[in-house]
C-alpha cells in the first residue's frame, strides 16, 4: 500500500464562544483571520505572518460539547524569541499560563504552557529547542 501524499491544512479548534476565541486569537496572539463564514455554519481560517494556520468553528454546530480541555491529548506548540514575555502577554490577556517560563539545562532552549480562553493548552518554546 502507497502512503498518501498529505499535504498540511490547519489545525481546528472546536469553541464554546465561537467570537471570544477568534478575537482571542488574532488580537493576542497576532492571527489574521484570511476567510470567515457565518452563513450557516460558523468558521475562521487564521494565519500568522509566519505560515502558521488554524481553524476555529463553533462547537455545537458539529454536536461537540467541549468538556475540560485541560486533559487534551493533542495541542499546539508555538516557537517564539522570548518565552518568558510571551506568557506574561497570554496571562495580561486573558490566557492561563500552566508553567514557566522554564529552563532546560540538559538541552539549553526555555520552554513553557499556557492555555486559551477556553482551556485549549498550548506549549511554547524558544529557537534552540531540538
Amino acid at each position: 500500500m502507497t502512503t498518501p501524499d498529505l499535504k498540511p491544512r490547519e489545525t481546528v479548534i472546536l469553541a464554546d464562544d465561537f467570537h471570544a476565541m477568534v478575537g482571542w486569537y488574532r488580537d493576542v496572539l497576532g492571527f489574521s483571520v484570511s476567510r470567515l463564514f457565518e452563513n450557516g455554519v460558523h468558521f475562521a481560517n487564521l494565519e500568522t505572518a509566519s505560515g502558521i494556520r488554524i481553524g476555529i468553528g463553533m462547537a455545537k454546530e458539529v454536536d461537540v460539547e467541549p468538556g475540560d480541555r485541560s486533559g487534551n491529548t493533542v495541542l499546539m506548540q508555538f516557537e517564539v524569541d522570548d518565552v518568558a514575555s510571551l506568557l506574561s502577554h497570554v496571562a495580561a490577556c486573558g490566557g492561563r499560563v500552566d508553567h514557566g517560563p522554564a529552563f532546560s539545562e540538559a538541552d539549553g532552549f526555555w520552554f513553557g504552557a499556557f492555555a486559551d480562553p477556553e482551556g485549549n493548552p498550548c506549549w511554547v518554546v524558544d529557537a534552540a529547542c531540538p
